[in-house]
């Protein structure tokens, strides 16, 4: 916008840019929502993965390593 502009042509100007920015705001706003939606399912992801391998060390039965076999056979 140039000071030289009449009324009516900055006020059009400054619809178009409030027109812009809300249109910018709602998309921003919607990949917002997106991602949270996500980042709230890998937190679930990962608090039920926790969860699973703490279960499977306390099931983890106590073996002697002297008793197994090496990993070359």
């Amino acid at each position: 916008m140039s000071a030289n502009d009449n009324p009516p042509d900055r006020i059009i100007k400054l619809e178009y840019l409030v027109a812009h920015l809300e249109h910018e705001l709602a998309t921003m706003s919607s990949v917002l929502l997106e991602q949270q939606t996500e980042i709230d399912a890998l937190k679930r992801q990962t608090a039920r993965l926790g969860d699973r391998v703490a279960r499977l060390a306390e099931d983890e039965e106590q073996r002697d390593p002297g008793d197994e076999r090496p990993p070359h056979y």
